[in-house]
């Protein structure tokens, strides 16, 4: 194993482990080993191949940064973490503290020196000409169902659900928290998520917090707090002795800010030699502070004194903060620390009731002084002709849509020093990933067909290159656009426009990809494939976005997702393929089985039935004249189902949803052209029974190979005793770049030839039927397809960028006029994909492969 070169090394740490089939047996232990000695872990499978033996295991252990080895082997089996569930609570003891879970009270955690809780704000609109905010709620979590979600030897996690309560009994936004405590670690780890179930015409978020509550003891003298900025720390005590008068010196000022405590009983004024202790009581007591990090480029620190009616005064400012917040005592302090803090802007960590008895630290998700969060629509008609959207009616709808946040908490017994408090703060924003080598997950056959990185050749150097400046400019693009916020952070634009020197944000169909052509797959790929933790950084982003954002989890559309939009949740298109398992594999699996994702995976594994009420070919087809109950596209959206059906019988061994996969593959058998069929069939998700209704193809027959299907399916077709299905995806690749003529005679004049556009869509599918029937020529188109799709005809910028000047906010804009991620994500997945599907048969240069008019 290896430390993620963009991360943090050591600490607490999960992580996935991968096994090759047959490598490693169930009931067979792991031994975790730095410096060739154990060191104590917690390891069970996640995943499993379809002989049973183990295909992934997830491994916790306490680290210190250097090189992990996981082998197998005994191991000293050591006594798990105390922890106990007893009517409705449950009580967790991890050698340093004790923690108490509590349903049916605002108070959801309890330790010796602190109480959790959360918040909510519902901030509620009326329309008289501009929209004004009529009043602000508060709401309170209350859970109504805790358990102990995993424990052992190192870590013990404990899921809280429920909802936020205001005082009338009334509920607004549901909630799932995650408390996660390691052995004999001073740290409280939240994952929380929080999903949307109000009326978005009249129902804004305008607050959502973590607080947690310390109790407060000995002089405001020697209280403090720490706030860590862009690149060290604010330190202030309550009382700050630094006084004009009485004349005491400078010892008393410098021990506080050097976090010792004082004594001012023995103080003497230098002016007359009297004790003036009583006097400095006389120096203001600062009570409550914000970080208020209002936009991803600027916060500001505000604090006042005790009384509500003082007004807050500034106190600093700075770029982008570390997003943690301290507050201490004669006996030691706590922390509290969030996640992505200026990437999610607006967002906040503030202080309160700090010169009281208990004092309260809020890591604020989305803070009250910021404008609430407005989930209505950007228009109140659709715009389906002119800009892409889906139907011709508005179909904004955020009701189940959810975000996730990870905050942690630290408790210390001394004064910190600010060097541990930036090391803390880093460690929340770049928590530490342990990952394997590209060799290791290429050998294994754990995510399907990709190559690894190869310049032996000028042509296979080339597409190395176009490949490393597509993402190194994806990267960039994050933050030259400024892609940040609560909703958007981890998703990218679809299409640019030249003229505006911009994406086109604010023009429907064309905003926020979401998803579409698999953007996820293509990063997630160059991740596995190069090791970069850059790249990880970006996948990792988008995939929690796009799992939490762009899916619904309550509702008759949970399970689906929203097509690509001004607003994550605005197309009125709610298709399956947005919330395709697949998207997310590779992060649920690295990083040890990741509980949000695994949430997700659990909400998508019936997704079809979402479809009985939202039927995704529902405007084209009478639904009095059908046979089935709804449609599904064999791609996107039953290929969709095979991934999420395929995801859940490795995590679960659940054979019922194998068995829906080769049901639809038998249907499929029996279409005239089999997987060339269609691609619309009546579907019924009782079954899992595609029923053929014809050569008709809503959207293009390109949609069933551009949107995950095809690594789903030829990872299948390793895993199924059925060499038909295999015959069927070859037969496939052999057709997609036949002649208009041929496809007209290969189908017996059924289809007409004319559907399957966009040829480097299918080159991975065209190189699988390359591979498996040795067939030269399909290898040469594939790369015919791939080279002159990106370069052109008689052309080589390929992913070049150009400098603008003095562009509207940035000196020096990088642009590629031309650019689409939807042909980026395509190109670049189809190119790693083929590399490795066609690596013998390549010739060495790109001039080897002629243009023809047919690749257009």
């Amino acid at each position: 194993m290896k430390w993620l070169d963009s991360r943090v090394k050591g600490g607490c740490v999960t992580f996935g482990v991968p096994h090759a089939m047959g490598e490693v047996k169930k009931g067979e232990t792991l031994c975790v080993t730095q410096n060739g000695s154990e060191i104590p872990s917690q390891t069970k499978p996640i995943a499993y191949w379809n002989d049973g033996s183990v295909k992934w295991t997830s491994v916790a252990a306490e680290t210190d940064g250097s090189e992990i080895t996981v082998s197998k082997g005994t191991h000293n089996e050591l006594p798990a973490m105390a922890a106990e569930e007893r009517d409705g609570s449950v009580t967790v003891d991890n050698g340093l503290f004790k923690a108490e879970f509590f349903t049916g009270s605002r108070t959801l955690v309890k330790t010796p020196e602190l109480e959790v809780g959360i918040r909510a704000v519902k901030s509620v609109v009326k329309y008289d000409g501009d929209d004004t905010v009529k009043r602000s709620i508060p709401f309170y979590g209350e859970a109504d169902e805790c358990v102990i979600e995993d424990t052992g030897a190192v870590k013990t996690v404990v899921r809280m659900k429920g909802t936020h309560k205001a005082a009338d009994g009334s509920e607004f936004l549901q909630f799932i928290l995650r408390f996660t405590l390691y052995k004999n670690s001073n740290k409280l780890d939240i994952m929380h998520t929080f999903i949307y179930d109000g009326d978005a015409q009249t129902d804004l978020i305008g607050g959502l917090s973590v607080d947690v509550t310390r109790k407060m003891s000995g002089s405001c003298m020697n209280r403090r707090v720490k706030l860590a900025g862009d690149y060290g720390i604010m330190h202030e005590p309550l009382q700050i002795l630094n006084v004009w008068r009485p004349r005491i010196g400078t010892k008393y000022y410098d021990m506080q800010m050097r976090g010792e405590n004082v004594d001012v009983s023995d103080a003497i004024d230098a002016r007359n030699g009297q004790p003036c202790a009583e006097m400095l009581d006389n120096v203001t007591i600062w009570d409550s502070y914000k970080l208020y990090q209002a936009t991803p480029d600027s916060f500001i620190v505000k604090k006042r004194t005790a009384p509500e009616k003082c007004a807050y005064i500034d106190a600093n400012f700075g770029g982008r903060s570390k997003g943690l917040m301290y507050a201490g005592d004669e006996n030691g302090g706590f922390a509290v620390a969030m996640r992505s803090f200026y990437q999610k802007a607006p967002s906040a960590v503030t202080a309160s009731g700090l010169s009281s008895d208990a004092g309260t630290l809020s890591a604020w998700i989305h803070p009250t002084e910021a404008e609430p969060l407005d989930m209505r629509h950007y228009d109140t008609i659709a715009h389906d002709q002119t800009y892409y959207e889906g139907y011709p009616w508005v179909g904004s709808d955020p009701y189940g849509v959810a975000a996730t946040n990870e905050i942690s908490v630290m408790v210390y017994s001394g004064t910190p020093s600010d060097e541990k408090l930036m090391n803390d703060a880093d460690a929340v924003q770049r928590p530490a990933v342990v990952v394997c080598e590209p060799q290791v997950y290429k050998d294994t056959d754990i995510m399907g067909v990709f190559s690894l990185p190869d310049r032996s050749t000028p042509l296979k150097a080339w597409l190395e290159d176009e490949l490393d400046k597509a993402v190194d400019f994806y990267i960039k693009e994050v933050e030259q656009r400024h892609w940040y916020g609560l909703f958007n952070y981890g998703d990218v634009m679809h299409t640019y426009d030249y003229g505006r020197h911009c994406w086109k944000y604010d023009m429907g169909g064309y905003a926020w990809q979401n998803t579409e052509l698999v953007p996820t797959l293509w990063l997630w790929y160059a991740f596995l494939r190069s090791g970069r933790g850059d790249i990880f950084d970006m996948a990792e982003a988008m995939s929690r976005h796009a799992a939490d954002v762009d899916v619904y989890h309550i509702g008759d559309k949970k399970g689906i997702g929203s097509r690509h939009n001004v607003i994550h949740w605005g197309d009125s298109c709610k298709e399956p393929r947005i919330a395709m398992a697949g998207h997310h594999r590779a992060l649920y699996y690295i990083m040890g089985g990741d509980p949000r994702i695994g949430d997700v995976f659990d909400d998508v594994r019936d997704g079809d039935f979402a479809t009985l009420k939202n039927d995704p070919l529902g405007a084209f087809y009478d639904k009095s004249e059908m046979k089935l109950p709804t449609h599904a596209r064999s791609g996107p959206d039953w290929s969709t189902y095979c991934s999420n059906w395929y995801t859940e019988w490795e995590r679960h061994e659940n054979t019922k949803y194998r068995d829906k996969i080769q049901t639809g593959i038998d249907d499929l058998k029996k279409a005239p052209m089999r997987m060339i069929s269609g691609s619309n069939f009546e579907y019924d998700p009782y079954t899992g029974h595609l029923g053929y209704i014809g050569e008709s193809a809503a959207g293009g027959a390109h949609l069933a190979v551009c949107m995950g299907g095809p690594q789903t399916w030829m990872e299948l077709a390793n895993l199924l005793d059925d060499d038909v299905f295999k015959d069927m995806l070859i037969q496939y690749g052999e057709f997609y770049y036949l002649s208009v003529e041929d496809k007209v005679k290969a189908s017996n004049g059924l289809l007409t030839g004319n559907g399957f556009v966009y040829p480097y869509m299918a080159a991975g599918m065209v190189g699988y039927a390359a591979r498996e029937t040795k067939n030269e020529k399909l290898a040469y188109q594939v790369w015919q397809v791939l080279i002159h799709s990106l370069a052109g005809k008689d052309k080589d910028e390929g992913f070049d960028k150009e400098v603008i000047e003095n562009y509207f906010n940035n000196r020096a804009l990088d642009e590629m006029f031309w650019i689409s991620t939807n042909f980026t994500a395509q190109w670049c997945l189809n190119t790693i994909v083929a590399l490795e599907l066609t690596k013998d048969y390549m010739k060495d240069t790109k001039e080897e492969y002629e243009w023809e008019d047919w690749v257009k």
